[in-house]
């Protein structure tokens, strides 16, 4: 019988997940579907389908955007998810990396970097503790963002030029 992710509870949801996580189960769909279930409930204003939308136009674009205008997408109150902004968009990047996508995270930087893509030390050090978390093997951490920033420019193309099929 097959679970409906939206019937279930926060709780429900929390120990789904970290059954797969235990279970090294984490390519599952339903597991997949769970984390997106989560953070449409626990995302603090921020909403994950327009968190994954406005990344995907940005990237189109193939342009950077900032933590703020991520936050205005959802209509959140920056000063109320500042704070929040970091678990939103780790579970986006590990939603995007089961899916087979690029970690979309690494086109979302501090504002005064949204013409260069570069990240703060904080900030890099935060994405590359997500990327090795996901298994991602770094050697040299700048290079490592510079190329998932390419691959999201990529991965937006194809999303775009599949659309137009």
């Amino acid at each position: 019988m097959a679970i409906d992710v939206e019937t279930l509870s926060v709780g429900e949801l929390e120990n789904l997940i970290q059954n797969h996580r235990r279970k090294r189960a984490t390519d599952a769909l339903l597991y997949v579907d769970a984390l997106r279930e989560l953070e449409k409930r626990k995302g603090k204003g921020l909403d994950f389908d327009k968190s994954l939308s406005i990344i995907l136009e940005a990237a189109k674009g193939r342009r950077f955007l900032s933590y703020k205008e991520l936050a205005d997408a959802s209509g959140a109150d920056w000063g109320q998810v500042h704070y929040a902004i970091g678990e939103h968009l780790w579970r986006l990047v590990e939603y995007a990396d089961r899916k087979g996508w690029p970690l979309l995270s690494s086109i979302v930087v501090n504002k005064p970097n949204v013409t260069t893509g570069k990240m703060e030390p904080e900030t890099l050090k935060g994405f590359i503790a997500a990327a090795r978390l996901l298994e991602k093997r770094i050697i040299d951490e700048e290079g490592f963002l510079r190329e998932e920033q390419e691959r999201v420019f990529a991965w937006a193309e194809r999303q775009q030029a599949a659309t137009l099929l």
